[in-house]
């Protein structure tokens, strides 16, 4: 009898081990889980502040394109006027 209550006193240790050492897995697996979480959220705000910079390049130089069509057909209308009043 001595020998049972010895072999289920060992199992107990044995399964209070084995729980102590899942809770430190779970533990750790959801600070894991926590430090991606906060690295995607950072690469996200990244891209997202990049797309902004990006967007806002392509907007300046639509301008400048504009600007210069401007200009262009201005030029052009000038040297047909020019051209008429000779």
């Amino acid at each position: 009898m001595a020998e049972f209550e010895a072999r289920v006193t060992t199992l107990e240790q044995q399964v209070s081990n084995v729980i102590t050492k899942l809770d430190m897995f779970i533990a750790e697996s959801r600070e894991a889980r926590q430090r991606h979480d906060a690295d995607i959220r950072e690469m996200r705000e990244k891209h997202d502040a990049d797309m902004r910079e990006m967007r806002q390049t392509i907007d300046g130089m639509g301008k400048h394109v504009r600007n210069m069509s401007i200009v262009t057909i201005i030029g052009i209308a000038a040297m047909v006027v020019a051209v008429f009043l000779k």
